[in-house]
């Protein structure tokens, strides 16, 4: 699972963020329809624009019916993942694409039993290798230093910082 930081909530925000991945993957020869070749989400108003985001059939957007979280429930616990960093009500006026990167990549790093104790960042791998992870923004945590919690935005580093020796 990723997630992108939109400024706004509109059509033209989210259509721009596949637009952007289609131009991101096509430089490195990799075609969005055969990385989510069908997108299945709820009936946000972000993505009322679903002629751009299917580019003429390239992929299929589904709307989940209102309240009836059970049409997408393989994804639910992503969710309870997601929402366990960063509870519903945060704003997020403060974070950047790096940061919701590092909360998917923590989501992601979490051992599923449903995929025989491995975590979706390694199926994801393993299926189309480090290459579009790496384009995506996510990254493998190891397992012990998995943080699912609003802590792991305490742990963060800033990116200038080194660890020194004496």
């Amino acid at each position: 699972m990723v997630g992108f930081l939109l400024d706004f909530n509109r059509s033209s925000e989210a259509s721009s963020v596949f637009e952007k991945l289609r131009k991101t993957f096509g430089m490195s020869d990799i075609t969005l329809k055969k990385l989510m070749p069908v997108i299945l989400t709820d009936n946000g108003s972000e993505f009322s624009d679903v002629s751009t985001i299917e580019n003429n059939g390239e992929i299929s957007l589904f709307f989940c019916d209102p309240m009836r979280s059970d049409q997408k429930w393989r994804i639910e616990k992503n969710h309870t993942l997601f929402r366990d960093i960063c509870p519903k009500g945060t704003s997020f006026d403060d974070y950047s694409q790096e940061t919701i990167d590092l909360f998917f990549s923590h989501v992601n790093s979490v051992s599923r039993a449903s995929l025989n104790g491995k975590t979706p960042y390694e199926v994801f791998e393993f299926t189309y290798g480090k290459k579009i992870t790496s384009l995506l923004g996510i990254k493998r945590i190891p397992a012990r230093e998995v943080i699912q919690s609003p802590m792991l935005l305490k742990h963060r580093q800033p990116k200038h910082f080194k660890y020194t020796t004496k």
